[in-house]
């Protein structure tokens, strides 16, 4: 089985692809590092990881999706997560490789944007990127485009009739409900 986690960033896809790893040994892979390795070694492709998901998740899709097939015609039970996986390709994919694919999508499009200094506490646990050093005013911008990515990918899984959770409200038990639809199914 393949398990795809889409979502917003800060939304907790690392989180949950490390608990599945825990509770059920399925390796996963995060697609930040591929959008990095293409774009720092392969420039001519035009991924850049500052351009924003939506632009970079269609430009990495060409090569995403084969990598993903690859996967699934091997029969590996592996979990792929990213900000890169865009509604729209993932109901294609889950279609095309029904009952070898489970996926979902996590987001904060309600998140409280005046909770600045709680977000950069929680980032600093979790992740090394950077954002706990940012100023106030840019940490407050990031999460306003972080509360705008969560709606657009909220509103297009309602299109596609694809799972979102949000995280936004109770964090941990969103983890709990993503990890049991996901592998307790």
């Amino acid at each position: 089985m393949l398990y795809l986690i889409g979502g917003a960033s800060r939304s907790g896809k690392t989180t949950k692809a490390n608990r599945i790893v825990n509770e059920a040994g399925i390796p996963y892979f995060s697609l930040d590092y591929l959008m990095m390795g293409l774009a720092n070694g392969v420039p001519e492709l035009g991924v850049h990881p500052t351009e924003g998901d939506f632009i970079t998740g269609q430009r990495m899709w060409k090569i995403v999706d084969p990598m993903l097939t690859a996967k699934v015609g091997n029969g590996i039970d592996y979990t792929v997560e990213g900000v890169q996986l865009l509604p729209a390709f993932v109901a294609e994919f889950q279609q095309k490789f029904a009952g070898d694919v489970r996926c979902c999508f996590i987001g904060q499009s309600e998140l409280d944007v005046t909770a600045v200094e709680e977000m950069k506490l929680h980032s600093s646990a979790t992740e090394n990127d950077g954002f706990k050093d940012l100023s106030h005013i840019e940490a407050l911008a990031e999460m306003k485009r972080i509360r705008a990515d969560s709606a657009r990918y909220k509103e297009e899984c309602e299109v596609h009739n694809l799972p979102y959770f949000e995280s936004s409200s109770n964090f941990n038990l969103t983890l709990d409900q993503v990890v049991a639809y996901l592998i307790n199914k």
